[in-house]
């Protein structure tokens, strides 16, 4: 019987942890102090990347239908739930029905990448490569933008494709490194964002979801950027994998949970942001700081709470059912409408 992969357990719990960190501290606007800057630097660098990454090493092609839908569900219930929720706070949930609202993104994003993976597995090379060219080149094409999560879909898909590809050889590879190989491994990460963060790069490629144009950038320039960033995730990503460890704990428990974190994590954070603004000015970036680490503990544990994550995912697979079920019922039962004949090799026998 095969054995629960801790280590990729472990690292979804950081990953969700980071992102209810990243998306507290975005409440505060911390672009705009240099300490707040050097964690949202760490973070936007590398966490959704990886975690794309880690949904490509456990994406299957079995019940395509229903695992897509499962993803347009949460999609199709997060957006009117948000819009009433932000209303309750006094905020403008400023969205339209084509552009997936904030992180809501990554759900639809998940869907367009899941109905890919019959095609990766049949011709692995020719889409790696086809992914490869996307993500550099993707937000060149002057056709797309935010609508339906399109660029965030092809910048993003090499890292769903590697980890699907790849994947479980590099989960096994990072962890057999030795102290001394992975010491360098974060050494070398944490350099390319160090320097990122030096140069004062501009945050908003880290959120994949802008046109070259938007950014004001050429062709050849928002390539090379993109190379950058693509390396520097890979390298935190591996890191990562190489210091997360590999025993059941509850960081582990959490990774298996991070499903309802991310869902549910949107809704916490809209609470308290009427609380986070202009909260730096008041109480300063430091206090800033710890008050959203330890909200975003807080947080993560809660959501990862089993009951509510298998709940949630109840609720979606059984919408999706649902949507399924008249489809299924089209289909002819074994033996009827089939040829007389039986087949063998193609040819009637």
């Amino acid at each position: 019987m095969p054995t629960r992969n801790h280590r990729l357990d472990r690292a979804k719990g950081v990953l969700i942890f980071t992102v209810v960190l990243g998306h507290l501290l975005a409440r505060a606007s911390p672009w705009e102090s240099d300490l707040l800057r050097a964690p949202m630097y760490l973070i936007y660098s590398f966490h959704m990347p990886a975690f794309i990454f880690l949904a490509g090493i456990t994406a299957k092609s079995g019940r395509l239908a229903q695992r897509i839908l499962v993803f347009l569900v949460l999609l199709a219930t997060v957006l009117p739930l948000m819009w009433v929720w932000m209303r309750l706070f006094g905020l403008s949930p400023d969205y339209t029905f084509l552009t997936p609202f904030w992180y809501s993104w990554f759900l639809l994003s998940m869907a367009w990448w899941t109905l890919t993976v019959p095609v990766i597995e049949r011709f692995p090379r020719a889409v790696l490569a086809i992914s490869l060219v996307t993500g550099l080149v993707g937000a060149a094409v002057p056709t797309v933008d935010s609508e339906l999560s399109v660029v965030r879909t092809l910048v993003f898909w090499p890292f769903f494709v590697v980890g699907k590809l790849y994947g479980a050889r590099m989960l096994r590879w990072a962890g057999g490194l030795d102290v001394g190989r992975r010491i360098s491994l974060a050494v070398a990460a944490v350099t390319v964002t160090g320097i990122l963060y030096l140069d004062e790069f501009d945050n908003d490629w880290f959120y994949g979801k802008e046109r070259f144009a938007h950014v004001d950038v050429g062709v050849p320039e928002g390539v090379g950027i993109r190379l950058v960033l693509d390396v520097a995730a890979l390298l935190m990503t591996l890191a990562l994998l190489a210091w997360v460890g590999d025993r059941n704990s509850p960081l582990a428990t959490i990774g298996r949970h991070s499903l309802s974190v991310y869902v549910l994590h949107g809704f916490v954070v809209r609470a308290l942001q009427p609380v986070l603004d202009g909260s730096i000015a008041a109480y300063g970036s430091l206090t800033v700081l710890g008050i959203c680490v330890v909200l975003s503990v807080v947080s993560t544990w809660l959501l990862a709470w089993e009951p509510l994550d298998r709940a949630l995912r109840r609720y979606a697979s059984t919408v999706a059912d649902l949507l399924l079920s008249p489809f299924r019922s089209l289909r002819p039962a074994a033996g009827v409408g089939a040829d007389s004949t039986r087949t063998r090799g193609g040819a009637p026998t």
